[in-house]
């Protein structure tokens, strides 16, 4: 029962202790970046490039007077790519640079909340150090467990430039305050960062139609409107063999029933659909786009696509599989899809860009009403790694994930080992690419000049063991507004096609979808323990609601007009306008 008290010491101390860090809310408009904070003064032991403190006082804090000696146990989800946690590259290289041992305690990937939870429960001791994953890292986690008082509250540790100097000096670079995007409803602070991000991934979705299977059918210019997609994806199917192969095995438009981006980018027209749990916002009012008006309208207009047979039903129940199997088969012939790129790739083309160029973009159709807003998904840090309550040096484990958000750790964290699996631009050596492979790279900040590329393609998404970094998870500050691709052994014809493929892409689409933005959107919704607790089981409850109710209103199961106002009964029942209020509620305490 000792960790059990040591919890509620904990929670209580962070209810009385008096904090001097005003809290921030979310960017008011991201075309500019929030000022770092008035805590984030250049420290005497500022990193380079590589998190190495260059001295320039004679009084310079020495991090090893707190973390020599220091032994650090950290929870991990387990991932079947990385070998070894303790003896990972990243980790020797932090174990040297502070004289710490890290020792890693693996949890199964499907139970590692349940896991911890037990543990916090059940008063056992808990690591030092809790590991998010490469996605949202800790986000659903750290409310409860704050409640739970099992998580140390970081706030004072930010305030100390000499503990959290590579973080202020990346947040320099990047003119993005990370840091405020943690905080919590009452703008304290419980975790270090996970903030590896790219304009791509912010303006993902777009619309890509192949513009000549458009002119087979009479369509020389790429529609933009709703009703102008509509009539060409309606003449596209009655068009039957287009590409002349003797059966009419062409698809006009097809999608996933586990990721409905289809069903959402066809929807925003009507009703802007793309915010978490169908969340938007109308001068500073939210709603749930799914029990609007406008959603009516687009369940109207997207049920023609049905009736016509130009989407067929097993798009809502087809799965990642499936639909693979239909993008990657060089026979296939699909017209339009929504994704970061078309995913539809010749077999028979050496380069899957000569096929991606046959497609053009629509960033957002124009609905009836003149509506145009793009997917747009604000770049945002997600909690990467909390301290518990149970750790006996927490400066120490402070100081030690600080580190890993530098540019260069965070770099090693995603790419492996520098040399091997990645580059600096300058030191980029050709000869290490296998011959007429495309690699990716990062672009510096800012549109300036070539950051780093990465030589390893088995090393990132590939399932290949490696064992020189953590496949991101963990803590780590990484973002880029560019990518490029790098190809080696091509012919000049080949460079071209990439090079035409990325200003379309990288360029164009991603700038069209940036432009195309919402002006107003919800950035963060910071909860209280009650708060999120109170949502979290009518959420799910409307959530599988709104998704099963578009199966039947396109299908036709129920009629959109006669069953409408029984769905928004149904809603309503189910606590949508509660749940709404406590979203408001936080809403405005963003602002």
């Amino acid at each position: 029962m000792k960790n059990v008290f040591k919890r509620v010491m904990a929670a209580m101390l962070s209810l009385i202790m008096v904090m001097s860090l005003a809290a921030c809310g979310a960017p008011a408009d991201d075309k500019t970046t929030d000022a770092p904070k008035a805590t984030d003064a250049p420290s005497t032991n500022a990193p380079d490039d590589k998190g190495t403190e260059a001295s320039t006082d004679a009084a310079e804090f020495d991090p090893k007077t707190i973390t020599d000696g220091v032994t650090l146990t950290i929870a991990v989800k387990a991932d079947d790519e990385v070998i070894d946690w303790e003896t990972n590259l990243v980790t020797k290289m932090v174990e040297e640079k502070f004289g710490v041992d890290l020792q890693f305690e693996v949890y199964a990937s499907d139970g590692f909340g349940d896991k911890l939870n037990v543990m916090i429960n059940g008063g056992d001791k808990l690591p030092d150090i809790i590991f998010g994953d490469s996605t949202k890292g800790l986000n659903d986690f750290q409310t409860n467990w704050v409640d739970a008082g099992a998580i140390l509250e970081l706030t004072e540790f930010y305030e100390n430039p000499d503990y959290a100097s590579n973080i202020n000096a990346e947040m320099e670079k990047l003119g993005v305050d990370v840091v405020s995007m943690l905080e919590d409803a009452d703008g304290k602070i419980w975790s270090l960062p996970k903030y590896f991000t790219a304009l791509n991934d912010a303006c993902a979705h777009k619309l890509w139609i192949n513009a000549e299977y458009a002119k087979a059918v009479g369509y020389d210019e790429i529609p933009t409107t709703t009703e102008g997609f509509f009539e060409l994806c309606k003449a596209f199917a009655a068009a039957g063999d287009v590409n002349g192969n003797g059966l009419d095995d062409e698809l006009a438009f097809t999608g996933r029933g586990d990721n409905l981006r289809w069903f959402l980018y066809l929807m925003s027209p009507f009703a802007y659909a793309w915010d978490d749990h169908v969340l938007d916002v109308e001068n500073g009012k939210l709603s749930f786009a799914y029990a609007t008006d406008g959603w009516k309208e687009g369940l109207k207009y997207i049920k023609q696509f049905f009736d016509e047979g130009i989407i067929d039903t097993t798009v809502l129940t087809q799965d990642k599989a499936g639909y693979n199997a239909i993008v990657n088969n060089s026979e296939a012939v699909v017209l339009a899809d929504v994704y970061y790129r078309p995913q539809m790739v010749n077999s028979d083309v050496t380069l899957k860009t000569q096929t991606w160029l046959e497609y053009d973009f629509v960033a957002a159709l124009e609905g009836p009403k003149g509506t145009t807003e793009s997917y747009y998904s604000d770049l945002i840090a997600y909690p990467g790694a909390m301290i518990t309550v149970d750790c006996e040096n927490p400066e120490a484990a402070f100081i030690v994930l600080d580190y890993m958000c530098s540019e260069y750790i965070s770099i090693c964290n995603r790419y492996g080992e520098e040399g091997v699996d990645w580059d600096y631009w300058e030191n980029v050596d050709s000869s290490k690419f296998a011959d007429g492979t495309t690699k990716e790279m990062y672009l510096a900040r800012n549109g300036e000049e070539p950051l780093f590329c990465y030589y390893s393609s088995k090393y990132w998404g590939t399932g290949t063991p490696q064992n020189a970094g953590y496949m991101q998870a963990g803590p780590n500050i990484l973002y880029s507004d560019e990518v490029g691709l790098v190809l080696t052994g091509a012919t000049t014809d080949e460079a071209k096609v990439q090079e035409d493929w990325m200003t379309l892409y990288q360029k164009e689409s991603v700038n069209a979808v940036f432009d195309q933005k919402p002006e107003e959107r919800i950035v963060r919704l910071p909860m209280t323990a009650e708060e999120t607790t109170t949502v979290a089981e009518p959420q799910k409850v409307l959530d599988n609601y709104w998704k099963e109710a578009v199966g039947n209103f396109l299908t036709g199961e129920w009629d959109i007009d006669g069953y409408w106002d029984t769905y928004l009964a149904e809603l309503e029942k189910m606590g949508m306008s509660d749940v709404l209020a406590i979203y408001q509620t936080s809403y405005d305490r963003t602002k």
